[in-house]
Formats: C-alpha cells, sequence, structure tokens
C-alpha cells in the first residue's frame, strides 16, 4: 500500500464523489459508513457483526455500521451519521472527515440501493456497540489487499447454491455488498500503487 495517510485518502478520493449518487427518496435506500482510522499506523477499516435478529436481512452478517434512510435525513451521508451514532456510538461529525460517496449498490435479496458514505480519522475512534451489533473490529485494509484474505462463500441450498466472492479475516468471513464494496477500495489502492520494477 502506498505509504502516508494522504496517500491512501488520494487513493480512496479517486472514486468517490461529493454527489448524491441517487436520490434519497426515490427508491427503497439505505446508507453505510466507510470508516478509515489509525493511530499513526497503517489505515483500518472498521468492521462489524450484526446481532441476530429476526426480520433483519443483514441478522448475523459481517458489515459496516449503516441502515435504512429515514425522512427526516437530509442526504446519505447524514443516513449514515445517524446510524453509525446510534450502531456503534461514534460521532462522525465530530471524530472524522468525510471523504465522499462511492457510488450506489444495490442489494440481492430485497433490492435495496445502499449508498456508502466513505469517512477518515486520524486516530481509531472508541467504538460502544448497541444490541444491534454483536461485535465490532478494526481490521487493517493491508489485510484486505494481500491475496491471503481471499476465500469464498457458498450461499443456498445444495443443487441451488452459489459461490460467491469473500474476504476472510480472523472470524470474520465478509461477502456479499460488504465485500462488494472493499473490493472497489481496494482496486482504487491498487491502481493508485507505483509500478515496481
Amino acid at each position: 500500500m502506498a505509504d502516508g495517510r494522504a496517500d491512501f485518502s488520494g487513493a480512496i478520493s479517486r472514486v468517490l464523489s461529493d454527489d448524491e449518487p441517487i436520490e434519497l427518496e426515490a427508491l427503497e435506500t439505505a446508507a453505510v459508513a466507510v470508516i478509515f482510522g489509525g493511530d499513526g499506523g497503517p489505515e483500518e477499516l472498521l468492521l462489524i457483526r450484526r446481532s441476530e435478529r429476526e426480520n433483519d436481512p443483514w441478522s448475523g452478517q459481517i458489515g459496516l455500521p449503516g441502515g435504512r434512510a429515514e425522512k427526516g435525513d437530509g442526504s446519505f451521508r447524514e443516513t449514515a451519521v445517524r446510524e453509525t451514532r446510534e450502531e456503534v456510538g461514534i460521532d462522525l461529525e465530530t471524530d472524522t472527515r468525510f471523504l465522499g460517496y462511492l457510488g450506489s449498490f444495490q442489494t440481492g435479496a430485497r433490492s435495496i440501493w445502499v449508498v456508502p458514505s466513505v469517512f477518515i480519522s486520524n486516530r481509531r475512534p472508541t467504538v460502544s456497540p448497541n444490541i444491534e451489533v454483536a461485535s465490532a473490529r478494526w481490521v487493517p485494509f493491508e489485510e484486505f489487499i494481500s491475496p491471503v484474505s481471499r476465500s469464498t462463500y457458498h450461499v443456498g441450498h445444495a443443487g441451488k447454491s452459489r459461490v460467491l466472492p469473500a474476504f476472510k479475516v480472523g472470524d470474520y468471513l465478509i461477502w456479499g455488498l460488504t465485500e462488494r464494496i472493499i473490493s472497489t477500495l481496494v482496486e482504487a489502492v491498487r491502481q493508485h500503487e507505483p509500478e515496481t520494477s
């Protein structure tokens, strides 16, 4: 990975936009917060394991803080800020700097459009999970760039199963929407790295 916070945020920012990627109220929408932090070392990404809950399409999965957009939200950034404060106790408005939006991603299960809002902090904000979050972990982003973290996830039942790309970091198996978001960011960082001869 390129050295330095400026290089890292510069690489990420190349694939981000300040503009809302879709209309907030046009479809069923949600926002997630992609939060990078680090106490002077390599950038780390905050991941959460969602609690097991009925009627939650992401129950028990590894993901990013976030949730559905509500009528009072003025932007996807506001949705991400509100949901992150509720789920993990981080105040993104004071603890981080907003870098931009990473487009929009459609979920497979319920056709919800999700907008990742990317934030960066000069430190590792303290995480205080609520009941919706079973656990949380800061993962060095370099781990996602390494081929060693690549894995697969089998979804479905015998005869109708699909094999999806995934990341494996410790006991966290990351697949689906979160894998797609992280892979997009990994590609941005890889393209920004200088070529070595």
